[in-house]
């Protein structure tokens, strides 16, 4: 896997081909939007390119009616299952048959990883 090269086009994942599929922040002056249908990765999307931008110190004004985008604030720079534990919603663990702290370790290795890898 190949690195995108920086300073260059926005990150915004991997092609089916493991190739870096980026777009030029000059394409995206005006105005945009995402519509997809529901669980098809809008907020992802969103979320890569606003942290994209905010990476190239470019301005965002960010309408989120919904309020996902707020997990933006959550920082967790060492990445551990403490971090995470606060913010595992105990009913999500229980539908996967695991605790709060094995559902926070978990996700923990997963953002550990790189969460789109």
């Amino acid at each position: 896997m190949t690195d995108v090269p920086s300073p260059g086009p926005l990150y915004l994942g991997r092609t089916p081909d493991d190739e870096p599929l980026g777009v030029a922040a000059r394409a995206l002056t005006t105005h945009g939007v995402i519509v997809g249908m529901t669980g098809s990765g809008k907020t992802g999307l969103g979320i890569i390119l606003l942290e994209e931008f905010l990476a190239a110190d470019d301005p965002c004004l960010i309408i989120d009616p919904k309020g996902d985008m707020g997990n933006l604030l959550l920082n967790f720079p060492d990445v551990r299952p403490g971090d995470f534990e606060p913010w595992v919603d105990p009913e999500a663990a229980e539908r996967k048959g695991v605790s709060v702290p094995e559902l926070a370790e978990g996700t923990a290795e997963l953002w550990q990883g790189g969460l789109f890898r």
